[in-house]
C-alpha cells in the first residue's frame, strides 16, 4: 500500500531479487488489489487472487509484461496452486455453493470440480443463488448488488426484504459462501428477499470508487442503499417495501444507526458492533489509523468538522425505528459503549430496543454456541417486526 496510514490502498506487486537488491514494480497501472500471488512453475506468470465486481477471481500476471488475464469469471476463488505447467488447484465457491477443490485448464480455462465435501449435509438444505443487478447511485456511478430470492419462492407472493449492510467500509459482499454472522442465505432461507449492495466506498470497483467514501460516511453510502431499495422494489414485483429491515455490522452497524436518523422506511434494524458517536468512537477504538484516514483528528478544527457531520449521534432526536444492539464485551475495535449508548437512547426515548451481550466475544463471534444465539436473536427480532412467519421455529 502507497499511502501511509490508509489500509484500504491499492496493493501492488513488487519483485525484490536478493542476489542485486534490484526491486520492481509489476503491473503498476492496475486499478485492482490482488490478495494473494503465486508463481507459475516457470516463474513466468504470477497467479492473483483478485477481487473484482464482486467477485474473487484468478488472474494471471505476467511478469515481463504486467499483462493480466482473468482465469476465472464467477463465484469466489481462493488458495491457488499450479498443479504441472497447464493446470491449477484451487477452492471455488458461491452464495449458494460451499468452498470445494476445482482444477483449471489454463490453457482452455476450462473448470472441473473434484470434491464434493459438503453434498450429504447440503442434501436438505435449501440455498438460493444469487441474481445481481446494478443501478444508478451517488454521483451517477453506477452501483452493484445481490439478490437472493426466500426460501419456497413463489412468484405471485410478496415477500419482507433484509438489507444487509457490509462492514469495512473498505470491504465488499462478494460471490462467495459465506461461514459468519452475513451469509444471506440464512435469512433467505427465513423466507426474506436478501438484499446485499456495494455502495461507494466498496472493494473490487477499483480504487476511485472505493477512496471515494473518506470524509463521506454517511453520504454516498446512504444514497446508494436508498436507491438500491428503490431499483429492488421497483423491479421485483415480490419485494415488499412496506415490511424492511436492515442490518449491519461494523460499519454496516454504524450505517445502521445513520439510517434510524435518516429515514422511517424500515420496520426494524440490527446494529451489530456498530459506532454510534464518532467523537467518542475514535477515543475508544483500537485503530487510530483508520478513523484518522477516513474522518479526522477530534482536537483539529477540520478534523472535528468531518466527524460531526458523519456522526449518527447528532440525529439522535430523528430516531424512531425498533432496533436491535448486539455487541461483545472483547471488541477493542468498537468498544461496547458505542451500542450501550445508542441503546440507552432509545429506551429512554420508549422506543423498542434490546441488547444481545456476549461477555466472551469480539469484534465477531467466533463460538458456535454464540452463533446460533446471535441467529436465533437477529432472525427472531426481524420475523418479528416485519410481520413474517418463517417456514421453521426460530426459537
Amino acid at each position: 500500500m502507497e499511502t501511509p496510514g490508509y489500509e484500504a490502498d491499492t496493493n501492488r506487486i513488487y519483485i525484490h531479487t536478493i542476489a542485486t537488491r534490484e526491486t520492481i514494480s509489476i503491473a503498476h497501472d492496475w486499478d485492482l488489489s490482488p490478495h494473494s500471488l503465486v508463481w507459475s512453475t516457470d516463474d513466468r506468470t504470477l497467479y492473483s487472487i483478485t477481487g473484482k465486481r464482486g467477485r474473487n477471481l484468478i488472474i494471471a500476471v505476467d511478469v515481463d509484461t504486467g499483462h493480466r488475464q482473468e482465469l476465472t469469471t464467477s463465484g469466489s476463488a481462493g488458495s491457488v496452486r499450479p498443479a504441472g505447467n497447464q493446470t491449477a488447484l484451487y477452492i471455488h465457491s458461491n452464495l449458494d455453493q460451499p468452498g470445494d477443490i476445482h482444477m483449471l485448464d489454463l490453457v482452455s480455462g476450462k473448470t472441473k470440480q473434484l470434491t464434493e465435501v459438503n453434498k450429504e449435509k447440503l442434501k436438505d438444505v435449501s440455498l438460493s443463488p444469487a441474481e445481481e443487478f446494478w443501478f444508478n447511485g451517488a454521483k451517477g456511478d453506477k452501483v452493484h448488488g445481490w439478490l437472493l430470492r426466500p426460501c419456497g419462492f413463489e412468484r405471485r407472493k410478496k415477500y419482507p426484504i433484509a438489507l444487509l449492510i457490509h462492514g469495512g467500509p473498505q470491504q465488499a459482499s462478494v460471490q462467495g459462501f459465506m461461514h459468519s454472522q452475513w451469509n444471506p442465505n440464512m435469512y433467505a432461507s427465513a423466507g426474506f428477499v436478501t438484499v446485499v449492495i456495494n455502495f461507494h466506498g466498496s472493494s473490487t470497483y477499483g480504487q476511485n470508487f472505493t477512496d471515494s467514501i473518506r470524509h463521506r460516511w454517511g453520504d454516498y453510502p446512504y444514497v446508494d442503499i436508498m436507491r438500491g431499495i428503490d431499483y429492488v422494489t421497483s423491479h421485483y414485483s415480490f419485494a415488499d417495501k412496506s415490511r424492511m429491515a436492515a442490518l449491519g455490522g461494523s460499519f454496516g452497524g454504524y450505517m445502521v444507526n445513520w439510517l434510524n436518523g435518516h429515514t422511517d422506511e424500515f420496520k426494524c434494524f440490527v446494529s451489530h458492533d456498530g459506532k454510534f458517536n464518532t467523537i467518542s468512537g475514535y477515543y475508544g477504538t483500537d485503530e487510530l489509523w483508520f478513523p484518522e484516514w477516513d474522518l479526522g483528528l477530534p482536537w483539529q478544527g477540520a478534523g472535528r468538522a468531518i466527524l460531526e457531520v458523519n456522526n449518527p449521534e447528532r440525529f439522535a432526536s430523528s430516531f424512531k425505528t425498533p432496533t436491535l444492539f448486539i455487541h461483545g464485551e472483547k471488541d477493542f475495535r468498537i468498544p461496547i459503549t458505542e451500542s450501550l449508548g445508542a441503546w440507552t437512547m432509545l429506551r429512554r426515548r420508549n422506543i423498542p430496543a434490546r441488547l444481545v451481550y456476549f461477555p466472551d466475544e469480539d469484534h465477531w463471534i467466533n463460538k458456535m454456541g454464540n452463533s446460533i444465539r446471535w441467529y436465533t436473536e437477529v432472525l427472531d427480532w426481524i420475523a418479528k417486526w416485519t410481520n413474517t412467519t418463517p417456514p421453521y421455529h426460530i426459537r
